[in-house]
Formats: C-alpha cells, sequence, structure tokens
C-alpha cells in the first residue's frame, strides 16, 4: 500500500509566493525525502490565484507519514510559516488504490 499526504496551507493576502520561497529556502521537500518511507512530493499553486498553496507527497505507509509528522526539522521549519499563514494547515492521508500514467 501507498498513501498520499495532502496538505492545504491558507496565506495570509499575498503571501503565497512567499510560502513557495520558503519551502525552496528551508529545502523543505529535501527534507521530507531523507524521511523513511518517502515516495515524492510536490508543492502546487492554484492557477486562479487563490492565497493557496498545496503540498502532496506519496510515502510507503501511514506511518511514514506520521514520521515526518513528528520529525524534529518538520517543527524548526514551522516557526517561520506561522507568520506568513491564516490558521493551521489541513492535512489528509488518502491510500492510492488506484493509478494511470500515460
Amino acid at each position: 500500500m501507498s498513501v498520499r499526504s495532502v496538505l492545504y496551507i491558507r496565506t495570509k493576502p499575498g503571501r503565497r509566493d512567499e510560502v513557495v520561497a520558503l519551502f525552496e529556502r528551508l529545502r523543505v521537500l529535501e527534507q521530507a525525502s531523507r524521511q523513511g518511507g518517502f515516495v515524492g512530493s510536490e508543492v502546487q499553486l492554484p492557477v486562479d490565484g487563490d492565497d493557496l498553496v498545496l503540498v502532496t507527497a506519496t510515502w510507503t505507509t501511514p506511518e511514514a507519514y506520521r514520521g515526518w509528522l513528528d520529525n524534529p526539522a518538520r517543527a524548526e521549519m514551522r516557526a517561520d510559516l506561522e507568520p506568513l499563514v491564516v490558521g493551521d494547515p489541513e492535512s489528509r492521508v488518502f491510500e492510492i488504490v488506484e493509478t494511470f500514467a500515460v
């Protein structure tokens, strides 16, 4: 089984690009890739310009994602993120039951 984590980050108005730059500067995806069970990740932006950042990642198991959530490196990054966002990011985990690519 593999799972996909989906993280919705609502940014303060006009701060979306700063969140993306922060992810790049802190190498968040690279840091996550060092977590056991990491498969891949993406940072995505809505094409309508909404103040939202979507981060998805694929993990071998839900426990692997839990390991990332509990990783001290992630907690350190969160302090830099908090001034740029509204509320807590919303996270969900989905079991991948079928894929198709061409």
